[in-house]
């Protein structure tokens, strides 16, 4: 028989404030709950923990939960508050209790390195449960960036020791954890062969909750004055990691002055910043579309596209990428336009022609840069009849939650076994 178990999906302070968070762990955690097949959990909840301030007084706080609920109306969201000077009492006697509550056993599937060290001291309380760390990203890495750090090479010796330090909390981490899970194949055998994590780590990859009917695509395009043009999206912030100043905005540049066909649209939460970047980089503003839209509405807009951009400068961390955005791209129908060399992504976009692969950074030519950009406008006119088709019925087909919830399970299941720890319930 299969083993009963309550999952509790945690989340480490700030973390549920980003928009990613609503499909990457609220609407995961309602598809867990609600989708029939074997291994479903008794009950699905959400933990964060917070300060006690923003638990308790925050506004902005239970406004977004309050948001949460009403998009995952099958998962109670419970929020687990510290007072830092007091060694962040009473968090740990609030989740002994949440815990208490649940009474069966019980898998922790941790966002993070963060959210699983908040947590682990209930490992010796509640031996029978089963701890999963959830590696998204290659963090060690990935906060150097914004310091111009690309490769550990290059590293001084302060970020180098700041560095191994990062790189011996995640190792801890995967070391408390019985089971890990990433989000690239690349990724999971990077993290094996460096970070001594197991062989029977899953890839499960950042999923979308459905396909986006094109039902109000000429309404929105009318709206921004797009209707004969190719729309080139952008979405996400303006952190250093994205490359917008290498990358992103001198690709739209060059297809806005090659052809009088193509504008560029950036949806954004970060509009003053995103408009200094495109004045700086002395972009056509009368071919931008600058928005930022409500997180319920942005699929909507996604559907009005033509194609999306993830374009990234080469690091140590480029073949670990799977974005979210790729998910949320291709599930509105929109082909994606990638860097050559950027982790699996390639070969995926290759495979169902779902998208073009560039090669732009070594272009040091203007004109070289311009040939590789229009080779990308040719391959969308060739295509674009199809393509939106294809992209989303690749989305249905692997990456939304439905598809992967199984496999999930699955791991689920496997890891209360794996343990040792338990017998199937009867």
């Amino acid at each position: 028989m299969e083993p009963v178990y309550n999952l509790v999906h945690v989340v480490s302070s700030g973390e549920y404030k980003t928009p990613l968070l609503a499909t990457q762990v609220f609407e995961r955690a309602e598809m867990e709950a609600t989708l029939p097949g074997p291994g479903k959990p008794l009950s699905v909840q959400v933990w964060i923990i917070l300060p006690m301030r923003e638990a308790i007084f925050s506004k902005a706080t239970r406004s977004i939960i309050k948001n949460l609920e009403k998009r995952c109306p099958n998962v109670p969201i419970k929020l687990i508050g510290g007072i830092g000077r007091f060694k962040n009492w009473p968090r740990n006697l609030i989740l002994n209790l949440f815990r208490k509550k649940l009474k069966e056993r019980t898998i922790y599937h941790c966002r993070g390195e963060s959210s699983i060290n908040e947590i682990i001291f209930l490992k010796k309380m509640y031996p029978q449960d089963s701890f999963i760390l959830d590696v998204r990203g290659y963090w060690p890495l990935e906060k150097f960036v914004e310091e111009d750090v690309y490769f550990i090479k290059d590293m001084n010796a302060a970020q180098k020791a700041r560095y191994d330090e990062q790189v011996n909390r995640l190792q801890r981490s995967i070391a408390y954890a019985d089971r890990v899970c990433t989000v690239s194949e690349p990724l999971r055998k990077y993290l094996i062969g460096h970070d001594k994590a197991k062989e029977n780590t899953v890839v499960i990859p950042c999923c979308v909750k459905e396909t986006i009917a094109d039902t109000n695509r000429d309404k929105i395009r009318k709206e921004l004055n797009i209707e004969n043009k190719i729309a080139i999206l952008y979405l996400g912030g303006t952190q250093k990691y994205q490359n917008l100043e290498e990358m992103t905005i001198p690709f739209i540049s060059s297809a806005i002055a090659q052809t009088k066909q193509a504008v560029g649209v950036f949806i954004t939460n970060n509009q003053g910043e995103m408009e200094a970047l495109l004045n700086k980089l002395n972009a056509d503003m009368n071919n931008i579309r600058l928005l930022s839209i409500p997180q319920d509405k942005v699929g909507q807009y996604l559907t009005a596209m033509d194609m999306g951009i993830f374009l990234k400068v080469p690091s140590d961390l480029k073949g670990f990428y799977q974005p979210v955005k790729l998910g949320e791209y291709l599930s509105a129908g929109l082909p994606v336009i990638l860097e050559e060399g950027t982790g699996e992504i390639a070969t995926i976009l290759n495979k169902y022609d779902i998208g073009f692969v560039v090669k732009l950074y070594d272009k040091n030519q203007q004109e070289d840069f311009d040939g590789e950009v229009a080779k990308t406008i040719d391959w969308y006119k060739a295509n674009e009849k199809e393509v939106r088709a294809r992209a989303k019925q690749f989305v249905q087909e692997h990456y939304t939650w439905q598809a992967n919830i199984q496999h999930e399970r699955n791991m689920y299941m496997e890891t209360l076994m794996e343990t040792g720890k338990v017998a199937p319930a009867n």
